[in-house]
């Protein structure tokens, strides 16, 4: 998703455009899946929808926000500043949900921070808006899971874990790109672009077949991206999710270096090793933490 979302974004400027089909793709998916029974359709009332609309909200934001991000610097950037997340999450869990962890936990962020402190300060991609976005987008996220915390589920999702899980993602996808559509139709960059986003990027050389398979494919491995970690986070313990996240990460990092070959300098390395390292003594310090809490 990440290579083929920073390969379209490298040739086609309609960001919020991106965004919103992304989001959307997720939908006819859905739909599928439902008319062919191989996922329980969910049952949901307007009621449940409007109280998921902060929630989809959320969501809209944090995807805009990462296509946004990716589309102004390095993959790999992006995802060091991603790294943040668990970060703002900790920050965030204190001031909205009460949620105070041990105080060996907080100090366990310092890696993080200084690894994105270095990396980017030697980045070469560097720019604001991209850090910017990359920042904004961890607060998203990380609003959108205390939101879906506060609210609790809604409707009838299924039995099921991964029937469940399914559903949630599908009926919040719906919900996140309704929620978006007036921002993508208004900004510039949005769905009123496209014509001429489309005919300058054909114009510079870009088949208009392989745009379209761009365009298609990465709405398609955004939703199956999502999924598969709505999946996974259901079937293992949070630590073993933390840790697995964190390896995505690292993949997604030495994967788009190698395919985009983006320079890199030895502080640029050193700092995202840092900062990756940092989010896995997090991960793990709090779970040692929480489970000495339990006892």
């Amino acid at each position: 998703y990440n290579i083929q979302n920073k390969k379209l974004l490298s040739c086609f400027d309609a960001t919020w455009a991106v965004s919103w089909i992304q989001l959307s793709a997720g939908i006819p998916i859905a739909m599928l899946m439902w008319g062919s029974g191989i996922l329980t359709v969910p049952k949901v009332t307007t009621s449940d929808v409007l109280k998921l609309a902060p929630v989809g909200a959320a969501f809209a934001a944090g995807q805009a926000l990462t296509v946004a991000s990716l589309g102004a610097v390095a993959v790999s950037f992006t995802h060091v500043v991603k790294a943040l997340e668990p970060a703002v999450n900790a920050i965030a869990s204190a001031f909205l949900l009460g949620q105070v962890f041990h105080p060996l936990v907080y100090v366990s962020l310092a890696p993080i921070f200084i690894g994105v402190g270095l990396a980017s300060s030697a980045e070469l991609s560097f720019t604001m808006f991209g850090f910017a976005t990359a920042m904004m987008s961890n607060f998203a996220f990380v609003f959108r899971n205390v939101l879906a915390t506060k609210f609790g589920s809604v409707g009838e999702m299924g039995s099921d874990t991964v029937t469940r899980k399914t559903n949630q993602l599908a009926v919040l996808t719906a919900v996140a790109t309704l929620v978006l559509l007036p921002v993508a139709l208004v900004l510039p960059g949005g769905l009123l672009s496209i014509p001429s986003s489309w005919a300058k990027t054909v114009k510079a050389g870009v088949p208009a077949g392989s745009l379209l398979y761009l365009m298609l494919s990465s709405g398609f491995h955004f939703f199956m991206y999502q999924m598969s970690s709505f999946w996974v986070l259901s079937c293992v313990q949070p630590i073993t999710h933390s840790v697995l996240n964190t390896l995505k990460r690292v993949v997604i990092i030495i994967v788009s270096i190698l395919v985009f070959r983006n320079p890199v300098t030895a502080q640029s390395a050193a700092g995202t090793g840092i900062a990756i390292a940092g989010v896995l003594i997090y991960s793990l310090t709090k779970s040692y933490f929480s489970k000495k809490g339990n006892k």
